[in-house]
């Protein structure tokens, strides 16, 4: 079969790395503090950690694997008694999870509904409906190898290929794994097909597991079991990106579950379910739950602060405390009510009222116009006349979101309410048809949040930016303190931007095979060939040849340094994050702050899509004298090509114009650039910065290099 490039690789046991990591951590570590008078705690470059493996069994509710925090002392004295207190909260925690109490629907426990007589599958939410659990509880069955997950197909083309025809890859961390060919390189035993139907994921327990671990709501499969063939996979010729929501499983196994936890409830539960149910029959009130008349703020604090509420799903303080102030948002507008008073036509009321009226980056708004309150701001505006822009649509139905886990979470784990009130808005936008149209400009439009930089940099902001120390050394030598780090995308991504035009997820994202010779002449393939790359729209798929001052700082050997060293990206030391921003959430924020130090305003004018405008600015100065070519009209469509804007108008300009690689190269080869002097990238330097970096990772992400949503953060 050949080689296979890594731009499609993706591996039939990825899942079954974390197995691996889950074991070999816990021992690498037990080894490292042998003899020590205190377990859970270890030495770090001269400063003590307190750490505390989360067992397996509450991974999903906790949201980690472990906890691990710095002591921030180098005295083992001063250090015991910090990670005493330390571990002491962490085990509160777990017993607060290991004493939470099941969630279920006794009745739909003890009856058994006709759809699961029925036979064949249920999709995962239709099951846990049905049997009266959560689906996080038929996940954690099936992370535990009792529930098989099935994945439907209609007409999804791919091929059926021997196990034994797929290559194995060990370049990557942990043990070797297979390869997932892309469909113009399958082997030749490959058969071509179109299956409907469904099939198997391959490893069930370690998918659940996966999902549970990182909060996933959609799941990318590159390939399926063949049950009625062990020998065979099938391999779809696209990812399929399938809801969790939607995976399958078979009724008679939901059903077994279901007769399983039937067995383990006692009399008066049963009894008290049946009394609730009469009731309800004859028109009287049920009894409310305790925590009915708690105020909405008492219900945030609580599912903010519970281990299995919000730190479950986000582990940073920051994102924890923004996303506090989100759903804040609900009690500033209409009240902090009791939870019995709020049902789904006060949830439509703040949907279509006040969170239409929000302005979009409120922490940007000017000084005149910060308020303690978010009402207070929205009528400041309201008064000042100014033409700010407001939040998004999506970020509005974002925030209605916030809101639907909130009230799952109090109806659920905490058993605060009967019923979920925002249950009866799944499904609705609140979107009228100005709205929707409205909001597929957005999505056509938007890219990250450094997009809105219209303006080029200034000479003088450019000589700034390039003047920094790593540009005059090349390398990242100049930091020195201990909680300060550098890395080697710092050097290169505002190069990227500038001599390449690409976008910042664009270059974040690039994986080593991205980085190609066409007819002899190096570029950069930017696409979305595998699941953890994003572009912007069906033009920004193009070649960008390399300017010669890149290849000149040492682009080219730093990636083939990198290949020789076992790595897949060109910036392995990044973090997949489920974000949008993705592989890019470091160097936004590492970009914004390098800026704010030199002195450069933070108001969105200035920000790494500025770069991109000074890029094609430069094409458009490069002299037709100075290209093989005197045609205006065939410059301007080359400039396109290596910026992915739309051709043209007609059909001709869109569909029949080609610009060559050796006329992309003829442009971007020229294109001027007055910047100071910048040194040679240190390679060395740089490898040895990579390996630090991933070796910081937290938990079984330790010293593995970010693929895509396997091992993402939240």
């Amino acid at each position: 079969m050949g080689s296979i490039p890594a731009s499609r690789t993706k591996h039939v046991q990825a899942l079954v790395l974390q197995g691996l990591f889950r074991f070999c951590v816990p021992l690498l570590h037990r080894l490292a503090t042998r003899g020590r008078e205190m377990t859970g705690l270890f030495r770090r470059g001269g400063m003590w950690w307190a750490r505390l493996v989360v067992p397996e069994r509450h991974r999903a509710a906790i949201g980690r694997r472990e906890f691990i925090q710095s002591c921030r002392t180098h005295e083992l004295h001063i250090a015991k008694l910090v990670a005493t207190a330390l571990l002491a909260d962490w085990r509160r925690q777990l017993l607060a999870v290991e004493c939470a109490p099941m969630n279920s629907d006794v009745l739909k426990l003890i009856d058994k509904a006709p759809t699961l007589s029925a036979g064949g599958y249920l999709p995962l939410d239709a099951a846990a409906a049905t049997i009266g659990l959560g689906r996080a509880q038929l996940l954690r069955i099936a992370s535990a190898h009792n529930l098989q997950l099935w994945c439907r197909l209609n007409r999804v083309s791919g091929h059926v290929v021997g196990d034994a025809d797929l290559e194995w890859d060990s370049s990557s961390y942990g043990p070797a794994m297979r390869i997932i060919p892309q469909p113009s390189e399958m082997p030749d035993t490959a058969m071509k097909t179109e299956f409907s139907g469904v099939l198997p994921l391959p490893d069930s327990m370690a998918c659940a597991g996966a999902i549970l671990a990182d909060g996933l709501e959609v799941l990318d499969v590159v390939v399926l079991a063949m049950p009625k063939s062990p020998s065979q996979v099938f391999i779809p010729d696209e990812t399929l990106r399938v809801p969790v929501g939607r995976l399958e499983v078979l009724a008679s196994q939901a059903d077994a579950v279901r007769r399983h936890f039937a067995r383990g409830l006692s009399e008066e539960q049963v009894q008290r379910a049946q009394d609730a149910a009469k009731a309800l029959a004859a028109g009287g009130a049920v009894q409310p739950l305790p925590g009915g008349e708690k105020r909405f703020s008492e219900a945030v604090e609580a599912y903010c602060s519970a281990p299995n509420g919000l730190p479950a799903r986000l582990r940073e303080v920051a994102e924890q405390r923004q996303r506090k102030k989100g759903l804040m948002l609900f009690a500033e507008f209409m009240g902090d009510l009791p939870l019995c008073e709020i049902d789904a036509t006060k949830l439509r009321a703040f949907r279509d009222g006040p969170l239409r009226t929000l302005p979009g980056k409120a922490n940007n708004l000017p000084k005149e116009l910060q308020r303690a309150t978010m009402p207070e701001i929205v009528a400041a505006l309201k008064a000042d006349g100014r033409d700010w822009p407001l939040m998004s649509l999506d970020m509005q139905q974002e925030r209605m979101q916030w809101l639907s886990r909130l009230f799952v979470w109090l109806k659920d784990r905490a058993q605060w309410i009967a019923t979920n009130p925002a249950a009866a808005l799944a499904g609705e936008s609140g979107l009228s048809k100005a709205d929707m149209e409205a909001r597929h400009r957005e999505a056509a439009n938007a890219e990250d949040d450094e997009e809105d930089g219209q303006r080029v940099f200034q000479a003088d902001e450019l000589a700034l930016i390039f003047s920094q120390p790593h540009y005059r050394t090349g390398n990242g030598a100049h930091i020195t303190r201990r909680n300060e780090r550098w890395y080697p995308f710092e050097y290169w991504l505002p190069l990227l931007g500038l001599m390449a035009g690409c976008r910042i997820k664009e270059a974040a994202q690039l994986h080593l095979a991205d980085v190609r010779v066409l007819d002899g002449i190096p570029c950069l393939d930017i696409n979305k060939a595998t699941p953890d790359k994003t572009i912007k729209n069906d033009q920004s798929k193009r070649f960008i040849p390399l300017h010669p001052k890149l290849v000149e700082l040492g682009f080219l050997d730093y990636c083939e340094r990198l290949r020789a060293s076992g790595y897949r990206r060109v910036f392995p030391e990044l973090t997949y994050a489920l974000t949008p921003a993705r592989y890019a959430k470091e160097p936004i924020r590492k970009m914004s702050a390098m800026l704010k130090r030199l002195g450069m305003p933070r108001d969105n004018t200035r920000v790494f899509h500025n770069f991109r405008h000074n890029f094609n600015g430069a094409l458009m100065r490069v002299p037709m004298s100075a290209l093989p070519y005197a045609d205006e009209g065939l410059k301007r469509l080359i400039r396109f090509s290596v910026m992915g804007h739309e051709l043209g108008e007609t059909v001709n300009e869109r569909h029949y114009s080609h610009a060559a690689m050796g006329e992309r190269y003829a442009l971007v080869s020229c294109a001027p650039f007055d910047l100071p002097p910048i040194a040679r990238f240190d390679i060395d330097f740089a490898v040895i910065k990579v390996a630090e970096g991933l070796a910081n990772k937290g938990g079984e992400r330790r010293g593995r290099e970010d693929m895509g949503t396997l091992n993402a953060v939240a």
